[in-house]
């Protein structure tokens, strides 16, 4: 009730010297609360319970989406109901806590949707009873300069009692009323007719004989001023107000009326009782308010609210009460207006400091409000960190690497950039899981680091790529340190128990190479790196223009390859696999591809932009049914019991029609699938394990044989193989190479037979290539070998002759 009457009262006086004596903690209290707050609402409890409308903080009406006429409304008359149950919800909150609440929701302001966050304080009677709550709401969408708000709310409070409605009284010189306004009304609880048929002592029954003087003095042409005056109202109460008197001169300079505007000051009487009250809910205010408020003079701290205190880790206001301000707050940022804020304890945060001069007991003191930044901070610097690094490696990333480069090469001119490629990471993450892959990421930035320097600045800018900016003074530096790279990232790693033998691909790229552009040097590192991957022979090459050649050969190939089928341009070769143990004899389809201008294309250069732009689906097809037509020309020219291997690549694992692509050839070609082997990877098995299974199951339901090739080149085991249903493993060319010379390299080749073998699985070798290599392998017991002692791949009408040549020295060998 004391705001709705402070208020009320503030409402009908001048802003004088004798109202600010007055209420000057009052006007205090209204000045902290309105720059506080965007709203304030002062809210009746009425029973139900309902909550009526009394008050709303000057220019917040259409902040609250209300009007002046729904003042005086409960909350249910004003909003739509479900923005009504809302409030309501927490005004009962409050009143059944008897507690303050505070929540947060959205308001909308002009159609923008902004957040607010509001604190309901029931004001709590001596009996017990709550007659009034009231509410405080504040936009927390962004920070307003408190300053530029407690300037518009001090302009806006002037402005108010300027504008504020007096009663206005007309009256002749012996009392009799002539003309007043509505505020008559409202003061004196008469209706204006009522008022106008009685004389102004009828209203001032203790004032009559001062009433006859001043009529006497007003009829002189004298004005009256700030005359004090109790008045009686209808319903018998008192009304106090300060009156001011001026004649009112008739056209012959006479003075023919009285004119008065009468100031209500019965509130402020009011208020004057209630004085221990108002200053009770002025702590309250401070004290619930959520930032930290620090009053000071001179730069002494006076006060400090709770907030505050925790703020500052003080256990009570004596432990800052009196300490300079200097003492807890340094500037930090004067242009963002951000402080360091330190503790008693020393604990230090980020903060910024909204400041008003306002009146306090008597003295200019300083008002701050404090807002901590540290949380906002955190969340600034990892968005930064974010943007430039790399998360997981905790390394800059390819955007940042951009703005480094750029900014180097306007400086330094000797710059190399070194690009860094895992060799089939891809595998290796799908085979030991993200999270091991994740470990080696880690790891090879950590051998990395080792080598860092202030010349050299390192990136991740890939999934599976790294970068290292180095400037050097000479070209031998460079060298050294790549020589260095690549002997540390080349060593084994241990991955989840696992010894990896992994390898990387490294391009280089010089500043001088790349006309000083930084995507110039992105990009000749990208295919220097790309040439060492596809190359196969060099883990390290540095870009030469040459390179582009190459580059432009790919593109040429990735386009001719679409039309090469159709072109027939596409033929067959024949590699034989020779089985000593049985006498038997197959063969694998090799594809070669003749093109019309550049000649014969080696399948190391066009398969894998085959299997990157899917052109390897339509070769595969074409393979197996070019393969079934020149089998039954095989069998038709005596070789009955020929086999043939096909590969199969992991994309055509993809396609979900591959098991009726393949049951329609054989079907169409008349040929026994008995009679093929599907030759596949290591890697097209481990990538989609269960899928592979399935598809591998739904071929060998058709008799066709199963074979992993290029086996003992990645990182399975045959017991992890015992999963897949497969019939025969080819142990890769790099263990059969050099094993006759190689103990250990033999003691493998022998584990991976004698398990193979325990297992049901036939093995070949293939790379064979001398004859001390085909005796070795006998004794240890393999199965078949494939390898240029026996034959290079040969065109289709050649095989025959090759076959029987074959026939006949297996025939010699077993005798």
């Amino acid at each position: 009730m004391l705001l709705f009457l402070l208020h009320k009262g503030m409402n009908k006086m001048n802003n004088n010297r004798f109202f600010h004596d007055v209420i000057v903690d009052e006007q205090l209290l209204f000045t902290i609360m309105n720059r506080l707050f965007d709203i304030v609402y002062l809210m009746k409890v009425e029973e139900g319970p309902r909550f009526r409308y009394v008050r709303v903080s000057e220019g917040a009406l259409p902040l609250a989406n209300l009007t002046e006429q729904d003042i005086g409304k409960c909350i249910e008359d004003v909003y739509p109901k479900e923005i009504a149950d809302h409030l309501n919800k927490q005004y009962k909150k409050a009143l059944a806590t008897r507690e303050v609440v505070t929540y947060r929701d959205q308001m909308n302001v002009k159609g923008e949707l902004r957040m607010a966050e509001s604190m309901i304080v029931p004001i709590v009677k001596d009996d017990g009873t709550i007659p009034y709550m009231i509410c405080f709401t504040r936009d927390i969408t962004e920070q307003i300069t408190r300053e530029q708000q407690f300037a518009e709310i001090h302009q806006l409070f002037h402005l108010f009692l300027e504008q504020s409605h007096d009663a206005v009284v007309m009256f002749d010189l012996t009392g009799r009323l002539l003309r007043i306004n509505k505020e008559v009304e409202r003061l004196f609880g008469w209706s204006e007719n009522e008022v106008m048929v009685k004389n102004i002592a009828h209203f001032l029954p203790k004032y009559r004989a001062q009433l006859l003087k001043s009529l006497q003095k007003l009829s002189l042409g004298q004005s009256l001023k700030s005359v004090r005056l109790s008045l009686r109202r209808k319903d018998g109460k008192r009304a106090y107000v300060f009156a001011n008197i001026t004649p009112v001169f008739g056209k012959d300079g006479t003075v023919v009326a009285g004119l008065s505007l009468l100031r209500d000051i019965t509130d402020v009487i009011h208020a004057q009782k209630q004085q221990r009250r108002s200053e009770e809910l002025y702590r309250k205010v401070i004290e619930f308010f959520p930032d930290p408020i620090i009053i000071q003079v001179d730069g002494i701290v006076r006060y400090t609210n709770t907030a505050g205190l925790t703020m500052l880790e003080a256990t009570g206001m004596d432990c800052v009460k009196g300490k300079r301000v200097s003492d807890f707050l340094t500037p930090y940022n004067e242009q963002t207006n951000e402080w360091i804020l330190t503790s008693l304890s020393g604990a230090k945060k980020e903060v910024t400091v909204k400041e008003t001069t306002i009146d306090y007991h008597g003295q200019n003191a300083q008002f701050l409000i404090i807002r901590d930044l540290t949380e906002q901070k955190k969340k600034e610097r990892k968005i930064k960190f974010m943007s430039q690094y790399d998360p997981l490696t905790a390394l800059p990333n390819r955007s940042y690497l951009r703005e480094i480069l750029n900014d180097l090469l306007l400086r330094v001119d000797n710059i190399v950039l070194l690009l860094i490629d895992i060799h089939r990471f891809q595998f290796i993450n799908d085979f030991l899981g993200h999270e091991n892959g994740d470990q080696l990421l880690k790891e090879v930035a950590r051998r990395l680091k080792k080598l860092q320097s202030e010349q050299m600045f390192l990136a991740r800018v890939g999934d599976d790529e790294f970068a290292a900016v180095y400037r050097y003074e000479k070209k031998e530096e460079a060298e050294w340190l790549l020589t260095t790279l690549d002997r540390s990232l080349n060593e084994p790693y241990f991955i989840a128990g696992e010894k990896l033998n992994v390898t990387v691909h490294i391009g280089v790229s010089y500043a001088c190479d790349a006309n000083r552009s930084a995507e110039g040097l992105l990009n000749n590192a990208g295919k220097a790196v790309y040439y060492a991957k596809t190359n196969g022979i060099n883990r390290v090459v540095e870009y030469e223009s040459k390179l582009r050649d190459i580059f432009v050969k790919r593109i040429r190939l990735e386009n001719d390859l679409k039309t090469a089928v159709g072109n027939n341009e596409f033929s067959l070769y024949y590699q034989p696999k020779v089985n000593l143990r049985t006498g038997e004899i197959s063969v694998e389809a090799l594809i070669r591809w003749k093109h019309p201008q550049l000649g014969m294309v080696s399948p190391a250069e066009f398969i894998p932009i085959a299997e990157e732009t899917s052109v390897i689906e339509e070769i595969g097809k074409w393979v197996l049914q070019q393969s079934c037509h020149d089998f039954r020309w095989l069998h038709s020219s005596g070789f009955s019991t020929l086999k043939i291997a096909v590969n199969l690549s992991a994309r055509q694992f993809i396609d979900s029609s591959l098991k009726t692509t393949v049951a329609n050839i054989f079907a169409n070609t008349n040929v026994p699938p008995s009679s093929f082997v599907f030759e596949i990877t290591e890697t097209t098995i481990m990538k989609e394990p269960n899928e592979v299974i399935r598809i591998l199951k739904s071929l060998k339901e058709q008799g066709i044989t199963i074979a992993i090739d290029d086996f003992g080149v990645s990182y399975s085991s045959l017991n992890y193989l015992n999963r897949f249903p497969i019939d025969a493993v080819k142990i890769d060319r790099s263990f059969i190479r050099d094993f006759h010379k190689n103990e250990k390299g033999a003691e493998i080749v022998e584990a991976i037979i004698s398990l193979a073998h325990r297992l049901n699985l036939s093995v070949t070798a293939e790379g064979v290539e001398t004859e001390d290599q085909v005796r070795l392998l006998a004794e240890k017991g393999c199965d078949e070998m494939q390898g240029y002692y026996f034959s290079p791949p040969v065109p289709l009408e050649k095989l025959p002759n090759v076959l029987t040549k074959l026939y006949s020295w297996v025939r010699s060998w077993k005798s």
